[in-house]
């Protein structure tokens, strides 16, 4: 083609670019005008205006003039009337492969819908087989949120496709149709049926890979009935679900501009399609080709709540997780994101976010009312009980008559009191997943670990007064002390695992004072108050030992140990928690352990107390309640032998056991977190001083902190209140960041510091006074200043050791002492005085 004068080179480029955009649409059945890209880029409007006549000419005489008076497609310049036994009344619809008609089928006397394939779209040579594809895939599927195929032809060279009618209109002309937004409800209803179909679908091995709402029909009667699987691909013809890129690029998952299809692509479609029904209006608008996979990539898109504040937060939360850009956080398959929109359609509790106690009891109220109705009598007997005793006492003895039967009466205001009181206990203790599958009576506080919540905290503090209230009116009932007791070391489990340390330890220990105080008053039997003692002093001990305050750790530990090895006749609790502390005394956290490394003494100590621990473990066959806080300490133990071993063999055999035994453990139990959690731990417990020494052991090392990654992220995902997990992503990624330092990749080694960071850093705006998070950081900071001096970043490198001091700076002064803040600044200060490299 000759080019018009006067366009430089790099304009031609640019608009050849935008030539290619308008003849594809063009081909695609769309007739977008000149003037429409002319004044979308007005910098180049005038060679627009003068190529672009010429490109559209060349396309008409390929396409043989296939453009009549009206714009419209007319199939190579024919208006089809007649396609064998079907007569086609009138033109329906237009996709990117085909026009649809009403045609009537003769032979049989009924109405149906028929996709005619123009010559047009043979330009491309796959079409025909997209098409003929097609019409095998959807034919073999019978779902009735599914258009249902009924077969294919060809007359005079032109190919088509029967299909059922369906007497209604698309999705996106309904959408834009309404003078406002889809309810939620309708919305939500709508998604469901195309997710059943979709569910349908992926469980016969087919991908749609088209999801929109052009691709969704509303019937008469409101069902929605997904169609066109032109793009479809059979996954069990093509088992690695790739290929190349097609389909509407506004509705595509990121991953599939990588070229890369699966089921959760589909879901990632419906998720844009249910927001843009929720929304009115299209998620992503008003941007190039160029700019849209990055918008999808980053999810630029108006919050659905800014957008539609009556929405309910379930349902924004449904479509948040269904349109998430990262794969790992969106529903796995077309079935979970069904199920969640049948839930909150049935107002039950969505699996996509925790939801609280309160909301649970709400909701099972308005579906259970007559039920409702008789717990409220319970409740509110709860809320009264307290009062209703102390009123009959006080009745009791001013008359000094019918004592027996009015202190019955008390007791038994207590009894349902104390039901309650526990029941609210368990409620608010246990995952919303785990509601309805556990035995409440068979409870232990150990199986609290790493649900945490910030709602039950607040509930369980609330309840520990009523608790002193039901004591003091009956100080002669050992249950209310032990009861006050369990629910002292949840409230305390929980306030740790989000960052509350300090309040954690105040908790457990005016705990151990109540129950010193109270126990043998109460009549409290020995055993169960000394298997008490013994849980509250290791969750001590364990507290302690978060907060690096090591001495005080050791205390209590020692005191678990003390009062579980004084039990007579202990049982299996008792030696589950002798053996927990037994394990932790000899397994110091690695920070204490750099501290100990001359002392041979405290080694010594340290063997003898896990050979104890091990000893316990060995001649117990634990139930099956116990047997995943077993597993734990058991891989504890090979854990720590690998870390002592001198010998690099016996180091990754005893590592390897570790791994195994919670592999084996989370095979039976996969949804167990403290499994998961371990698991994590053992994985990442790479010691880059002593065991990073060639490219092989760096390769083995960074396989196994990405696959500790891999392992956390659910448990990230499901629990992001839990500074616990946080915490442990901070450090694999810091060592990630080391060697990825080590094999001098700087530009990796910054981007997972710098996401490091980031978590620390939210880590002390949830809890600003926290030693250890502050000390993090400026170590994090320190590695930071240690990239930027490699690459000659003389003002990064200052503003980064300057950020960290700044963090030692803002911790309190009667800390400043403390060992890890001292060889934190060390450490710090030595680096910046360093010379620079030349």
């Amino acid at each position: 083609m000759q080019l018009p004068d006067a366009i430089d080179d790099d304009t031609y480029s640019s608009v050849d670019v935008l030539a290619s955009d308008f003849v594809a649409r063009y081909r695609n059945g769309e007739r977008p005008t000149v003037e429409e890209y002319a004044n979308r880029h007005p910098d180049w409007s005038e060679p627009i205006r003068r190529i672009f006549p010429l490109v559209l000419s060349v396309e008409k005489v390929k396409v043989d003039q296939q453009s009549g008076s009206d714009g419209r497609a007319t199939l190579a310049g024919r208006t089809l009337e007649r396609l064998g036994d079907f007569r086609l009344v009138r033109e329906i619809g237009r996709g990117g492969m085909g026009i649809v008609y009403e045609a009537e089928q003769e032979s049989l006397g009924r109405s149906v819908a028929i996709k005619v394939l123009p010559k047009q779209s043979l330009l491309e040579e796959d079409a025909l087989q997209r098409f003929q594809h097609e019409a095998s895939t959807a034919a073999a599927m019978h779902h009735s949120n599914i258009v249902p195929i009924f077969g294919i032809g060809q007359c005079d060279g032109t190919h088509y496709l029967v299909m059922q009618l369906v007497r209604g209109v698309s999705l996106e002309k309904q959408i834009a149709a309404e003078e406002s937004p889809l309810d939620g409800r309708t919305a939500a209803r709508t998604a469901a049926e195309i997710a059943d179909g979709l569910a349908y679908a992926h469980a016969n091995g087919v991908l749609h890979r088209d999801v929109k709402p052009a691709n969704i029909l509303i019937d008469g009667e409101g069902l929605a009935q997904l169609t066109d699987f032109g793009l479809a691909r059979n996954t069990q013809d093509d088992p690695t679900m790739t290929q190349t890129l097609s389909g509407s690029p506004r509705y595509m998952a990121p991953e599939r501009f990588q070229g890369r299809s699966n089921e959760q692509c589909d879901v990632y479609g419906l998720g844009v399609t249910l927001y843009e029904m929720l929304a009115g209006s299209p998620a992503f608008e008003n941007l190039t080709p160029q700019q849209l996979p990055e918008a999808i990539k980053h999810q630029l898109v108006k919050p659905l709540k800014s957008v539609r504040p009556d929405v309910s937060t379930d349902l924004q939360t449904i479509v948040a997780k269904a349109m998430s850009p990262d794969p790992v956080h969106r529903y796995q398959s077309a079935s979970d994101l069904r199920d969640d929109l049948h839930r909150f359609l049935s107002d039950e509790p969505i699996l996509a976010r925790r939801t609280t106690a309160f909301q649970r009891f709400v909701r099972w109220c308005r579906r259970n009312p007559k039920l409702a109705g008789v717990s409220g009598i319970a409740i509110a007997s709860m809320l009264a009980a307290t009062t209703a005793s102390s009123v009959g006492f006080a009745m009791t003895s001013a008359a000094n008559e019918r004592t027996t039967d009015a202190l019955t009466q008390a007791e038994q205001t207590v009894d349902l009191a104390l039901r309650s009181l526990d029941g609210v206990v368990d409620v608010v203790s246990v995952p919303a997943s785990a509601m309805g599958d556990m035995d409440m009576g068979e409870l232990d506080a150990t199986q609290f670990l790493l649900n945490p919540s910030p709602h039950a905290a607040r509930v369980l503090e609330s309840i520990q007064p009523l608790y002193e209230r039901l004591a003091n009116q009956s100080p002669t009932r050992p249950d209310i002390v032990e009861q006050m007791t369990q629910a002292s070391l949840r409230l305390a489990q929980i306030q740790q695992q989000l960052g509350r340390t300090d309040i954690a330890i105040k908790t457990l220990k005016e705990s151990v004072a109540l129950l010193e105080r109270r126990g043998d008053l109460a009549g409290l039997p020995i055993g169960e108050k000394q298997l008490l003692l013994v849980r509250l002093h290791n969750e001590l001990g364990k507290v302690y030992a978060s907060e690096l305050e090591y001495e005080k750790s050791d205390e209590a530990y020692g005191m678990a140990i003390e009062v579980g090895e004084a039990v007579s006749d202990p049982d299996e609790r008792v030696t589950l928690q002798l053996a927990n502390a037994y394990v932790s005394l000899g397994d110091p956290p690695a920070q204490r352990r750099r501290h100990q490394i001359d002392s041979p003494v405290s080694s010594r100590i340290q063997r003898d107390r896990l050979a104890a621990g091990k000893a316990i473990l060995d001649e117990w066959n634990p139930s099956t309640q116990d047997a995943g806080e077993v597993a734990v300490l058991r891989a504890r133990i090979h854990l720590i032998e690998s870390r002592r071993a001198k010998r690099p063999v016996v180091r990754r055999s005893e590592l390897l056991s570790a791994i195994e035994i919670l592999q084996e453990r989370l095979a039976q139990t996969p949804d167990d977190s403290r499994i998961r959690f371990a698991l994590v731990e053992t994985l990442a417990s790479v010691n880059l001083r002593r065991q990073i020494g060639s490219q092989r052991s760096i390769q083995e090392a960074q396989e196994r902190l990405h696959h500790a990654l891999r392992e956390l992220r659910p448990l990230r995902s499901s629990n992001p209140e839990t500074a616990l997990f946080a915490v442990s992503e901070v450090h694999i990624l810091h060592k990630l960041s080391n060697l990825a330092r080590m094999q001098g990749n700087d530009s990796i080694s910054l981007e997972r510091l710098e996401k490091a960071i980031s978590i620390q850093s939210s880590l002390i705006d949830a809890s600003p006074n926290s030693m250890p998070h502050r000390c993090w950081r400026a170590l994090l900071y320190r590695s930071l200043a240690e990239v930027h001096r490699r690459e000659h970043h003389t003002e990064l490198e200052r503003e980064a050791i300057a950020t960290a001091l700044a963090d030692l700076d803002a911790i309190d002064s009667e800390l400043a002492s403390h060992p890890f803040v001292v060889q934190t600044r060390q450490a710090i200060e030595e680096f910046a005085s360093e010379e620079k490299s030349p």
